[in-house]
Parts: C-alpha cells; structure tokens; sequence
C-alpha cells in the first residue's frame, strides 16, 4: 500500500514509480492510497496509475471518506503501509482502526517534509482490530529518499518488465533488445511522446534505467 500525499508534502512521481516497479518485479500486488485529498485534488496523478490498472483509492483522513475502500483492500492480505515522512500512513491507520491512536505530526515547516513520528514498523493482526477482518496490516517508518539498489535492484536489462503498460509497445518496436531510450522505431518512446504511456511514467523508466546501469551486475 503506497500512501502518498496530494499536498504538504508534494507526491513524489518518481519515487512511487520506483516503488511500484519494485513491486511488479517481485510479483506483489501494489495500491495507492492518496491522502490529504482535502488540500488538492490529485485526479490527474490518479488516473495515470488506474489506467494501467493499479488500484487507486482517494482517502480524506479527517472525513473518513475512502477508507472503507482501502479496508476491503487489505482484508484477508498481508499489508504494508509505505510513503514518505508526513504523507499521512499513521493518520490513515488510525481512519481505519481508531483504537489504534497512533501518533502523528504536521509538516515541518523549514524542512518542507514530514516529521518521523512512526520509529519502527508495527505489524497489527487485523482479527483483533476488527473481528470480521483476517490478514495483517504493518504501519512502517516514514522516508525523505529511496535507496533501493543495493537490495531491491532491478537490472537494466529487465527494467521495462516492471513498467506494465510498456508490454504492448515493446513487441512492437523494431530491436528485440530495444532498451526504449535512443533506438531507431522504437514503440515505446513513440507512445511516450503520442501520450499513450504518461510522460512522467517514461521520465521514471529513464532515471531509473540510467542509476542501474551505473551498477554493475556483480554488486
């Protein structure tokens, strides 16, 4: 469960891209959950990721409004609650099971992002939170940045298997090794640039394609 902020702090497209490529390269099923959707709407940034069918859910914490939708999510999963510092995870833990009462914060003004409020991640049986509910649900610590290469790395090589909405383009282009960055016809930065794959989604697969091919294979 990806929870990401519309505002206070600002969605990070890049580092949600990076999280959900992990995913999808690890076979786990990822779901976004946008907070603070009373501050800004965030249609647009949700309908890039519903039309490559990842489930997007907008969640007001202080109404309550989506949480009904992210419960019948995580029913019967084992679920981890993931985002930056401040986005707004233990709020939403707390719209979900309010007997839980953990603590939050508010921006920090001079840094611009979130205060760590959640230190170490907790895992919650869901049955003794709600009893009609199975599963597991872990409220985990906040983050300003990702460092997924040493642990979590995807090669270069395989990096567009983990961009979903590229399948249909790739077996189109003209080389079967098409790395979708210079190459002559190449489908997929054509549908980047007709916007059929959403430009900040291909920005994404650039930078990313760009770290892991600074690491070499045996690291």
């Amino acid at each position: 469960m990806f929870v990401i902020s519309c505002a206070d702090p600002a969605p990070n497209r890049f580092i949600l891209d990076k999280l959900i490529a992990i995913a999808d390269s690890k076979s786990i099923e990822p779901m976004i959950a946008f907070t603070k959707c009373d501050l800004e709407q965030a249609e647009e940034l949700a309908g890039i990721y519903r039309s490559i069918g990842i489930t997007v859910c907008m969640v007001n914490n202080l109404t309550g409004e989506g949480a009904e939708e992210v419960r019948r999510f995580i029913d019967g999963r084992v679920t981890a609650f993931i985002g930056n510092s401040g986005v707004g995870k233990s709020s939403l833990m707390n719209s979900l099971f309010p007997q839980l009462e953990l603590e939050t914060a508010v921006i920090s003004k001079k840094l611009g992002r979130g205060k760590h409020t959640t230190r170490q991640a907790q895992l919650y049986r869901l049955r003794e939170l709600s009893p009609e509910m199975t599963g597991y649900a872990a409220d985990t610590p906040g983050f300003s940045t990702v460092d997924t290469e040493r642990y979590c790395r995807i090669p270069a090589g395989e990096l567009d298997n983990s961009f979903r909405e590229f399948s249909k383009f790739a077996e189109k282009c003209r080389f079967a090794d098409c790395a979708h960055i210079k190459e002559k016809d190449c489908a997929v930065r054509a549908a980047a640039e007709s916007g059929e794959i959403a430009r900040s989604r291909y920005e994404s697969y650039l930078r990313m394609h760009e770290e892991a091919s600074k690491i070499n294979d045996w690291e």
